[in-house]
Formats: C-alpha cells, sequence, structure tokens
C-alpha cells in the first residue's frame, strides 16, 4: 500500500487546480468573444473545413475588389464614349452647314475654329485615364496612347484589352482599346480613323482645300490641268460629256502628261470629248460639242489639296473665266456628312459595349455579394461559440472547481490525531 505525503498530495491537488482554473478561464474568454478556440488540436475537422472556407474568402474578396477596378474602369469609360458621341454629333452638323452655299467667310472661319476645338476634346477623350492613372484606350500599355503630329494623331497602344479575373473560371475586359474606338469606323465599305476623317473636314474649312470642288463644269472647251509631282500619283475621276461618261484613271508624273491625255482620248467615242495638249506642256484642252463635266476624283496621295483645276478657254488654251480648283471626291459635302453618320453610328456600338460590359461587372459583384454572405454564415457556424452550452459547461467547471477545494482543505487540515480519534 502506497501512502501520499502532505507535500506531494498539495502539489498535485494544486496542478489540479490551476489546469481546472485555466479551462475556467479559456472558456470565458470564449464566450466574452464568442469565438471558438481556434487551435486545430481542440478540433481538427472543424479546423479543416474552416481553413478551406478561409482560403475561399480570401479569393472572393480579391475577386471582389477586381470587379470594383473593372466598375470603376467602365464608368470612366463610359464618360469618355459619352463625350466622344457628343463630338461626332456636333462635327456631323459642321459638315451639314459647310454643305452650304450660302455659308459667308466669317461663317465658315467661325465653324473651322469650332472644329478645331472639338478636335482637341476628342483627343483628350481619347486619352483619357481611370482613377488608378492608366489610359482607357491603349490596349495593355500604360503610356498615353494618342499623340498629335506633324501627320496628324498617332495611335502608340495595342489591339489587346486589358481583362481583370472576376471568378475562378472566367475574365472580364475593362475597356476598348483605341484602335477599336477611333480607328475603325466602318464607312463605305472600308475602315477609316476618325481622326483622318476630322482632319479632312477641317482641311475642306481650309485653304487651299476650302475654295475646291468636288465637280465642275464648262460648256464645249475647258483648259484641264492635274496637279502633279516629281513623285508618281494616279489620278482618276469621272469624264462626262455630251455622249456619256467613262471612267479616267491613268498616273501622273509633273512635266509628263502624256497617259492622261491618251486616257482622255482613248474614251472620246464614249464620252464625245477630245483632249489636246495645252502649250504649257501640263494641262489638256478638252473639247466638245456641249457640257464637259469633271468629278468624282480620286488620288492616290493622302495629301490635302487640290488634286485638279478646270476652267473655261479657248481652243488655243487660253483661259476664259473662272479657274475652279477640284478636290477628292472623299472630302465633298455628302461624303463628309455620310462619314460622321456612320462614325456616330460606330461610337455608339461602342458605347453600347461598355455599357454591356459595366452591366456585367455589376451582376458579377450581385453574385459575389452573395458568395460572401453564405461565405460568412459557413465561417460563422464553424468559428462561432455556442454561448449557452458554453455557460452550461462553465458551470459545471466552477462547481467541480468549488468541490475540489472544499475537499482539498477538508483533507489538508486533517491530522494524525484525527485518525487515532
Amino acid at each position: 500500500m502506497t501512502s501520499i505525503g502532505n507535500a506531494l498530495f498539495g502539489r498535485i491537488a494544486m496542478e489540479s487546480f490551476n489546469r481546472l482554473s485555466g479551462d475556467i478561464s479559456d472558456l470565458q474568454a470564449r464566450i466574452s468573444s464568442g469565438k471558438n478556440d481556434p487551435r486545430p488540436s481542440v478540433d481538427p475537422m472543424r479546423a479543416a473545413k474552416l481553413s478551406a472556407v478561409t482560403e475561399q474568402r480570401g479569393a472572393i474578396d480579391r475577386f471582389t475588389e477586381n470587379t470594383s477596378l473593372a466598375a470603376d474602369r467602365l464608368s470612366h469609360a463610359d464618360l469618355a464614349m459619352t463625350e466622344v458621341q457628343k463630338i461626332a454629333t456636333s462635327y456631323q452638323q459642321i459638315a451639314l452647314r459647310a454643305a452650304s452655299d450660302t455659308l459667308t467667310e466669317e461663317g465658315i472661319a467661325g465653324l473651322r475654329a469650332e472644329a478645331l476645338s472639338l478636335r482637341t476634346a476628342l483627343l483628350s477623350a481619347a486619352n483619357s485615364r481611370d482613377t488608378m492613372g492608366l489610359p482607357l484606350f491603349a490596349g495593355f500599355g500604360s503610356e498615353q496612347p494618342f499623340t498629335d503630329g506633324p501627320n496628324g494623331v498617332t495611335y502608340n497602344g495595342d489591339g489587346g484589352r486589358p481583362t481583370l479575373r472576376l471568378n475562378e473560371t472566367s475574365t472580364l475586359a475593362t475597356g476598348l482599346n483605341g484602335a477599336e474606338v477611333f480607328g475603325s469606323v466602318p464607312s463605305e465599305g472600308e475602315s477609316r480613323n476618325m481622326f483622318d476623317m476630322v482632319d479632312d473636314l477641317i482641311a475642306t474649312l481650309s485653304l487651299p482645300l476650302q475654295p475646291s470642288r468636288p465637280f465642275h463644269s464648262v460648256k464645249e472647251s475647258a483648259l484641264f490641268t492635274p496637279v502633279a509631282g516629281r513623285d508618281p500619283s494616279t489620278l482618276s475621276f469621272t469624264l462626262t460629256g455630251p455622249a456619256g461618261k467613262a471612267t479616267i484613271s491613268a498616273e501622273l508624273v509633273k512635266g509628263a502628261p502624256g497617259p492622261l491625255l491618251d486616257a482622255v482620248n482613248a474614251q472620246s467615242i464614249v464620252t464625245g470629248i477630245t483632249a489636246t495638249l495645252a502649250p504649257d506642256g501640263e494641262s489638256l484642252i478638252l473639247a466638245s460639242k456641249g457640257t464637259i463635266r469633271i468629278g468624282d476624283l480620286a488620288g492616290s496621295a493622302t495629301d490635302r489639296k487640290p488634286l485638279a483645276t478646270l476652267a473655261p478657254a479657248d481652243a488655243n488654251g487660253e483661259v476664259r473665266g473662272t479657274i475652279q480648283m477640284l478636290r477628292d471626291t472623299r472630302l465633298s459635302a455628302d461624303r463628309m456628312v455620310g462619314a460622321f453618320n456612320d462614325a456616330i453610328s460606330h461610337i455608339a456600338s461602342q458605347h453600347a459595349e461598355v455599357g454591356s460590359l459595366a452591366a456585367l461587372a455589376d451582376s458579377h459583384a450581385e453574385v459575389l455579394s452573395a458568395r460572401r454572405l453564405r461565405i460568412d454564415q459557413a465561417v460563422a457556424g464553424l468559428e462561432d461559440l455556442d454561448v449557452a452550452a458554453a455557460i452550461t459547461k462553465l458551470q459545471g467547471l466552477l462547481l467541480t472547481e468549488q468541490a475540489a477545494q472544499q475537499s482539498f482543505v477538508k483533507i489538508n487540515g486533517t491530522s494524525l490525531f484525527d485518525y487515532l480519534r
């Protein structure tokens, strides 16, 4: 039979009291915080589940932040596209007013000033940035997408679309690239640059192009002078005479009008117009028994300048009236108005796409919010303490502690004389 001395008994009892007191203190702290013991050793299964749902909550938080960034960029893109749409409409109105034959020089100067001001606003809108300072229309680039130079506005971005991941399986484009918005306006079967269209309109309101016209007519005899340079270029136009009309096309080089002369005379039977070389060696003398009309001009050069002149003349090529400059048909009033109609439709389509992307971002935000709520509920179920059960357990521990203390006092106060009695 083994006996226990008072010292050993006291030490064992104190260790037991300390352990019990620690359990009580820990339980009281958990009741105060409302949280379960997070240590995996307490409940490995619950800890594993908690780790998994906590990781999911972190992912949802990242997706939610991406959604917020996407919504911010798309909101800025929407504002920029609204501004661009207004500018395109203003240019259409300028093109309509510029087509009026009653417009005064002051009126033309006013339209030109307005067009130049709108060009600055358009360039500013194209270089818009989001809250983070990143360009909206540069593709994947971070530099200013559009720069203005001697040859017009140049796009420095790329054809990409920046995206953000909004959930585990899908991403969302956070804007458009400048090549799509400003450089690909579908018009008359081709893609046109909106800034080039603007510069075309401004050129028609400026010298030397402003007094020119897309077509002109002269009776019976005319002096036709193409504008040729040292580098070869192609000039085509529609020549209409008393017999009919034909399309004339020839390569031009300064001082060598021979190919153009041959091209006109090759269609004499169709048009009723003959051509001879003028004394200056550059012009053609056109003759017919009726009206001579030249229109639908198109040059291979992109210079915004007159392509030719047409004037009444005698048989020797002496001018007998007003010399009329002729411009590329793409710079005619009807074509300019039509081009900006196409630009308005294109920008509206791009604007609608931005709105659609913004709606998707909002939809993702709602889904993520619902997922976050469910995850929070799952985390709460694993982390939150069953307070009623914990209080019941605490009461049991307090009673146990009290009973143990009373027993310890009673036993520890007993001596040998108590046993001898």
